[in-house]
């Protein structure tokens, strides 16, 4: 029975190092450039993306599976991550269940698919993978945070429920969504995120400071929206003011485009996913 859950995102650090040290033995000619191709790349553009047909190469999987068997935590930062945990925590891998989380671009599909094998031969054996989509483009960017706001939630609840301690490791992924993941899941009342930097290699704890949400004030915002995604300018001034109009913008809670305010769609997911939390 596990007794502590990781919750890790999934970047592309396993394939820059796996093409580094074993790239040749792959058989794909441009096998070094995968690990940086962008969402709208062809090669990595599913379902018929070089990379796309790659996540299905089995021997490719089992490759990249070894490696990370053999390197441990200089496979990649996943793994580094989980180990650092691990470690400074002195839990048993069988005790532990890992929750991945990646986008559906098809290099951190087949980071993931690799990644749950590996782990499995570490010993790490209650390992699933959840796919976040909507981060492909900057246009999706707040459809990604909202479906990463609804998986965290739902995989820090379950946790909880089974009484697991929860960790995140806040090592891998993109810059931008492991910043909100780490702040989300302190809102959430994670145990501790955990953090290794490639220049010190040793677990460091992020405090957890006294993160909070004004609940309230968000929910008479959202009141002010009724459900709607833009209000008029003039009934948002209308109902705060003009200090509070300011701090939601610079919060990038709302943004102006013309006579409206928008307001980000992630925000009432996160409001539901503390409210529920608490």
């Amino acid at each position: 029975m596990a007794r502590a859950g990781y919750i890790t995102l999934v970047g592309t650090s396993l394939l820059s190092n796996f093409s580094r040290e074993r790239g040749s033995a792959v058989g794909y000619s441009d096998f070094s450039e995968w690990f940086r191709l962008s969402p709208s790349d062809g090669r990595n553009t599913y379902p018929d993306g070089v990379v796309c047909r790659a996540a299905e190469n089995h021997h490719l999987i089992d490759l990249m599976a070894s490696y990370i068997a053999e390197r441990r935590g200089r496979s990649c930062a996943e793994v580094n991550g989980v180990l650092g945990i691990q470690e400074l925590f002195a839990h048993s891998p069988g005790d532990v269940e890992i929750v991945m989380m990646h986008t559906g671009v098809c290099n951190t599909i087949l980071t993931s698919k690799s990644l749950l094998e590996g782990f499995r031969r570490l010993g790490f054996t209650h390992t699933t993978a959840v796919a976040l989509k909507g981060f492909t483009s900057p246009e999706e960017f707040d459809r990604g945070l909202i479906l990463l706001v609804d998986r965290l939630a739902a995989a820090v609840g379950d946790m909880r429920r089974r009484g697991l301690r929860i960790y995140v490791n806040a090592t891998p992924g993109f810059k931008a969504e492991s910043a909100f993941l780490t702040i989300a899941s302190m809102l959430l009342g994670v145990d501790a995120a955990v953090y290794i930097h490639e220049s010190f290699n040793y677990p460091v704890v992020i405090p957890s400071l006294p993160v909070s949400l004004d609940v309230e004030s968000l929910s008479t915002l959202l009141k002010i929206f009724s459900g709607e995604d833009r209000v008029h300018i003039h009934a948002l001034t209308s109902a705060l003011s003009h200090e509070e109009v300011r701090e939601y913008l610079e919060k990038g809670v709302i943004r102006i485009h013309g006579e409206y305010a928008i307001l980000r769609p992630w925000i009432h997911h996160i409001v539901e996913a503390v409210r529920k939390s608490g």
